[in-house]
Parts: C-alpha cells; structure tokens; sequence
C-alpha cells in the first residue's frame, strides 16, 4: 500500500553526453536504473516510485520492477524540468527527486528527507556530506554554506567557505513541497545559477528555503567511466557476505617444510587469523580452498572455527561452486583471494577476486583487484582494509 502523501520520482533520460546509455550501462550485473529503483523501495515509509524517462526501454525495466513509469519528452534541461513535466499526474503532499544515475544513495537519507520536509517549513529539503581539502578541488564537487539552522546560504563549484580546511558537498537529492516544486515553474531567471549552472540558485535568488541535511554516507553519481567503475565496486563490496580463500600460498607463504619425522609443517599469518575471526564475528562465511589436504591445513581451520572446507581439490572450481552451494550463496555474494594459476577458473566464478602481490602473472591478470601483500604477510587483513574503503556501508 503506497503512502499517498509521498511520491519518490526518478528522472531518467538515456542521452548522456559522457556515458551513452548510462541508465542502461550493466553494473554489478543489472542496468544502473535498476539498482536505484530498487532503493526507493528499501524506504521505511511507503512512497509512490515513478520514474520519469524518455526512452521506453527505462520504461520496461522500472515496471518490471513494480515502479510507476511516465513518458516525458527529450528535451528536458534537468531532472526537476522532467519532474515539472509530469507533476499534474503526481497526487501527493510531497516529492522527493532522487537522480537516476544514484546506485548508491542509502533508504535512510531518503527517510530523513522525508521526515524533515514534513516537519519544517522549509520549501525544500537536501542532503550533503563533509569532504576534505583535497575532495574540495574538484568543480564537479558542488559546495554549500549555511546557517545556524542549516538553511542553505549559497552553492558553488568554487571552494567556500574561503580559507577553511573542510567542506561540506551538496548531494542533489531534493524533497519538496508539491506547492514549492510548481512555484518553480515561475521564478524568474537566476543570473548566479547560469554562472555556477546550479538550478538550486536560483531557488535561493527568489527567496525559497533550501534546509540541508549533514549524512556520513557519500554515495557515488555515475557521470563519467570513473565513476561507474567506482559504484560497481563499491556495490559489489557492500554485497560481500563471505570469503573463500585459497590456503598455499596465499595463507602461507608456498613454502613447505618437514619435520624430524617426515610430518608436513606450514607457518600461518596471525594477521590473516585475527581476520578471519573479525568476519566471523561480523557474520561473514569463511570457506578455505586447496589442492593439497594435510593435517595442518585441518587444524588451522579448526582453531579458526572454518566450517566450509574444500581440500584435496584437483579441480578447484569445481570446489568453488561447492562451497558456494553449501554456503547457499551465489557469486555475486562472496569474495575470492588466491596466487596461482589454478585460482584462475575460481576467479572467473566469482567476479570479486582478489591475487596476492606475488601471484602468478596470468592470475594478476584475471583478478578483479590486485593486493599489495605477498601471500602468508596478512593478505585477508589487506583484504578488510580495501573492502571498507570501497564500500559505503560496511565498517569492518
């Protein structure tokens, strides 16, 4: 049952000039509108989801998954112009506008939008996030000054304010009243909008109230190949239930030694073993591959608490997707690190591959992500750091 006094509208139109068909474009296995339509159900309030497009392919996708769809022309300059085109067949108190090409955008924000564009007075409610110096630099960065209520004061590709050392970047996500959305329609020009080309200017110009929300999340806007390799990874990496991990050579060092009495010895990590056990206790699976089997590879999965085992596999994909059966996951949910060449089939199973530094050539070349470590110097522990740097919602 939809909320009736709340429309989320998703403006999409398949011209772009730097990404062709970027509603489209296959990311992380399904076209980059998909996963946005798909985050305007995860609310916790129940919304009209209307996406707003031009081509009817967007179209086809957006009802196939349980969204309302509206034609628009192609000439719409923006996404509030395409939204403006079809506000007369929006029956609700309130809009949310949440860009198409947004993947990553967290329900929550869109609940805290919607929460406080009903409980203020504002016209208009947005979202930024706190970036650095460095961040700052960048045009495409769009900065915003408030006030001591976070109404908006000014937005600008220009670093504001001058001579600070943080910064505060607009996300362009916007609730609106519906009232305020069609006053649009008859502002009047805005010198400072066409200079910095920003819409929201001129909102400001006359004199409509823009309350900004402070969010942690720093959600990715694909509008270059860049970016879309960012949301992609960062997708996948905030998927990631589980870890398969292939043992000589990557746990260890590759080397073999063997005691007085002929017993086989391998030295393990305590890094990769404080790991495994944080993703343990995070709830991650953990599955342990090799070709070889022995009693210090048993033991090490023992002491770790390392339910799925697959050793003595001379097919190691074929391993691979037993693990993943018994772990009842699919590829896209779990994460592969490995050395040699036969971890390349493993890595073409599951998309999120990770080589060791001293991996074989032809699997560095195969792996989705190359690690700085050699096997046995604490790779899973690297491994960690680079899945909480490229996901948005993970804090491992």
């Amino acid at each position: 049952m939809n909320d009736n006094t709340c429309a989320i509208v998703i403006p999409s139109r398949i011209g772009s000039n730097r990404l062709p068909n970027k509603p489209l474009l296959n990311v992380a296995g399904k076209p980059l509108i998909s996963w946005v339509i798909e985050a305007a159900f995860k609310v916790d309030f129940k919304p009209e989801v209307i996406v707003a497009t031009d081509d009817k392919r967007i179209k086809k996708i957006a009802e196939s998954l349980g969204a309302k769809s509206i034609m628009t022309s192609k000439d719409c300059k923006n996404g509030t112009a395409r939204i403006l085109e079809i506000i007369d067949e929006i029956d609700t108190e309130f809009i949310i506008n949440l860009q198409g090409d947004e993947p990553l955008v967290s329900p929550n924000d869109l609940n805290n939008l919607f929460i406080a564009i009903k409980s203020r007075n504002n016209d208009i409610v947005s979202i930024c996030h706190q970036i650095d110096n460095s961040e700052a630099a960048d045009p495409s960065a769009v900065k915003v000054v408030f006030d001591f209520n976070q109404n908006a004061l000014y937005f600008s590709r220009a670093k504001i304010p001058y001579g600070s050392e943080s910064f505060f970047c607009h996300k362009g996500i916007y609730a609106f009243k519906k009232e305020s959305l069609q006053k649009i329609r008859t502002l009047k020009s805005s010198i400072l909008g066409n200079f910095e080309d920003l819409e929201q200017l001129q909102w400001l110009e006359n004199n409509m109230s823009i309350n900004m929300l402070i969010t942690k999340d720093k959600s990715i806007g694909v509008d270059t190949q860049d970016d879309l390799l960012k949301a992609e990874n960062a997708l996948m990496a905030n998927n990631i239930k589980a870890l398969i991990c292939d043992i000589d050579g990557t746990l260890t060092n590759g080397l073999l030694w063997y005691g007085e009495n002929g017993e086989e010895l391998k030295c393990f990590n305590v890094k990769d073993g404080w790991a495994i056990k944080k993703l343990l206790m995070k709830g991650f699976k953990i599955g342990f591959l090799s070709g070889r089997d022995s009693r210090p590879l048993r033991r090490r999965a023992l002491e770790l608490g390392v339910k799925f085992i697959k050793f003595g596999q001379s097919d190691k994909n074929k391993g691979c997707i037993e693990l993943l059966n018994e772990m009842g996951l699919v590829p896209s949910d779990v994460a592969y690190i490995g050395d040699d060449e036969t971890d390349i089939p493993c890595c073409k199973t599951i998309p999120f591959s990770f080589s060791v530094n001293n991996s074989h050539i032809d699997l560095k070349r195969i792996a989705r992500f190359n690690l700085k470590r050699n096997g046995g110097e604490g790779v899973v522990a690297e491994f960690i750091e680079k899945l909480n740097f490229l996901s948005t919602n993970l804090n491992l």
